[in-house]
């Protein structure tokens, strides 16, 4: 069955290139890979330096560390690639359900959207389709989470805002197990840490030595094991710098897969950018047909416990990350402008000159208007800090001062959807003007 829609996708340029190989059993042995071949779908051949590096390197890593785990592994899944729902993705699978049959996966995604690649991951993974569509994804994967921390669905979690540097995480994180989970880049946090500190340093060491992460911009990582008890899922956001380990009950793969898996994967301009004109497919659901789409988020009613000042917590460090993400960027970009007016060639051309001194302004502007923000935010956790150090079991918030709160964050997180967008067209424009000189000297 995986073979048949490996070549459908393939064929139809959903997938670039595919190998699907058995697992033999006992240690890998170089080469096993091209040995257990079963079918393979490429443009190249199997030496070519882009399909090892790309695809066949990587699942034979991937196998040796589903085989290396503490624990013996059902199924293992890893997706890897650049921040965004429709970016290529390397997608790799060890299936071990089977002790005739052990197989392993590897493909390359393309023009395929995310919610599209899960549900064909869904498929490899359990030979069903469920046909589950969310037209309404909460784009917020450690809200999710924190839900299912209270309903009773995650053993165990442990959720790090990692210092810039993907090379010192591990020696960082393994630092911050021994000493302080009680930091203030430990978001979020249930269960016994001890209980999987191993896996999680295991997990990243090998995430962080694979070339393919180091080579990835803006990398997104999802790794899945299926375990006789329980899912292990890691889970690596570069863009906000957050790495997250969760301990699920049961063995219903597809589940954290469109929980948390999707939400990760999509960037902000993702779910703000102008859909594209023609034919919709419309599903029934409910009774009710839809378009498929994604759409805003409406902020949801929040309790009035422990828990929510969790999540507010940790929405308001999600947003001073991202604030600080974008003064930074804008702060790079008014240095290069700021060059760019210095040099002689621009001053001699006098529309340009003042189109630079305007774009200029602009980034003034832009970063005043962030680091104010940015300030009024971390003002507001200062004041849940004081709250919640009152010793109540109970929040000391009332359900409508805790959901004003969430609708004004709510607000806040769509003005930096539509910041993070004009921050990009504004280095775009940074990057002309600075090619202006160059531009000059040829003349």
């Amino acid at each position: 069955m995986a073979e048949t829609r490996l070549q459908a996708m393939y064929h139809s340029k959903q997938v670039s290139a595919y190998i699907i190989s058995k697992l033999p059993e006992g240690n890998l042995a170089t080469g096993w890979i091209e040995k257990g071949l079963v079918s393979k779908g490429l443009p190249g051949n199997l030496l070519d330096k882009d399909t090892q590096e790309s695809l066949l390197i990587p699942i034979d890593r991937f196998a040796r560390l589903v085989r290396e785990y503490e624990q013996k592994v059902s199924l293992g899944l890893f997706i890897l690639g650049e921040h965004g729902a429709d970016t290529p993705k390397l997608v790799t699978i060890i299936d071990s359900c089977s002790s005739s049959s052990f197989q392993s996966i590897g493909f390359r995604s393309d023009n395929i959207q995310m919610q599209d690649l899960i549900d064909a991951i869904s498929r490899f993974l359990s030979n069903k389709s469920k046909a589950v569509l969310d037209n309404d994804p909460n784009l917020d994967y450690i809200e999710e989470i924190l839900s299912d921390v209270a309903d009773g669905g995650v053993c165990n979690l442990l959720s790090f805002s990692v210092p810039s540097g993907k090379q010192k995480a591990v020696g960082w994180i393994q630092k911050l197990l021994k000493t302080d989970l009680k930091s203030e880049e430990v978001l979020a946090q249930h269960g016994n840490p001890l209980e999987i500190s191993s896996a999680t340093l295991m997990v990243t060491r090998w995430l962080l030595g694979l070339d393919l992460f180091k080579k990835t911009k803006n990398a997104i990582a999802t790794l899945l094991l299926l375990l006789p008890s329980h899912i292990v899922l890691y889970l690596w956001d570069s863009p906000q710098n957050l790495t997250t380990f969760v301990l699920l009950e049961g063995d219903d793969t597809e589940k954290p897969l469109r929980k948390y898996t999707i939400p990760l994967w999509y960037a902000a301009v993702d779910s703000i950018k102008e859909k594209p004109k023609g034919p919709k497919v419309i599903v029934q659901k409910a009774g009710i047909q839809k378009p498929i789409a994604i759409q805003k988020r409406k902020p949801d009613p929040l309790p009035a416990d422990s828990q929510s000042i969790t999540i507010l917590r940790t929405r308001l460090t999600e947003l001073i990350n991202r604030l600080s993400q974008l003064v930074s960027h804008i702060s790079k970009i008014k240095k290069r402008t700021t060059r760019v007016i210095k040099d002689t060639r621009v001053q001699s051309m006098n529309k340009h000159s003042e189109n630079v001194i305007e774009e200029l302004q602009r980034i003034e502007d832009e970063t005043k208007i962030l680091e104010d923000i940015s300030t009024r935010l971390r003002q507001l956790e200062k004041q849940i800090e004081n709250v919640t150090s009152q010793g109540s079991t109970d929040s000391p918030l009332s359900p409508d001062e805790i959901q004003r709160i969430v609708s004004k964050m709510t607000v806040l997180r769509e003005l930096i959807d539509k910041i993070e967008v004009e921050i990009g067209q504004l280095d775009s424009r940074t990057t002309e003007i600075e090619s202006l000189k160059f531009k000059r000297q040829t003349e």
